[in-house]
């Protein structure tokens, strides 16, 4: 099972991304994959900033600009077979309690060394891994991922599959 970068599927919606074909075939795969809701999260805010084409939508659709957001989101979910797991659990630290993926990222800083989103979702596959769902590789079309692949590796257990730019 793969867990999806919210970047592979911004580069598959982007009909100007060179990588757009690429991401279109990955996500079109059989395997399956799987979001958290840090994906759900940063895929929305990106439509937000697209206005336009929801309220095009909406209009057309004769709906609230809400529903559309929405729709489109459910969408985007089902064209590309993305499977949303949640993460269910907290965890006590020195710190005080905190939501698994959190208090797993503070964990994990000092040691993956990633921009803030990205180690949030090393730290999501790490407390899906411990919920039981197995996740192999990470997809994605940030490099950083791959220059800390042997960090990741090391601490989550996944290869880390980056669609690169070929232009």
């Amino acid at each position: 099972m793969s867990y999806v970068d919210t970047s592979i599927i911004i580069a598959a919606l982007d009909p100007r991304d060179p990588r757009r074909e690429k991401a279109l075939k990955i996500l079109g795969d059989s395997r399956p994959k799987i979001i958290s809701e840090l994906t759900l999260v940063e895929l929305a805010s990106v439509l937000a900033r697209r206005r336009e084409v929801i309220a095009a939508l909406a209009n057309r659709l004769s709906i609230d600009e809400h529903l559309a957001f929405i729709a489109v989101l459910i969408y985007i979910l089902r064209r590309f077979r993305l499977k949303y797991i949640g993460v269910k659990e907290y965890s006590r630290t020195m710190l005080g309690e905190h939501y698994k993926p959190m208090s797993y990222a503070v964990d994990l800083a000092s040691t993956v060394g990633l921009k803030t989103l990205d180690l949030l979702h090393i730290a999501y596959i790490k407390a899906m891994k411990e919920q039981g769902t197995k996740i192999c590789s990470l997809l994605t079309v940030d490099a950083d991922f791959k220059k800390h692949e042997t960090s990741i590796q090391g601490t989550v257990g996944v290869l880390v599959e980056l669609l690169e730019n070929t232009e």
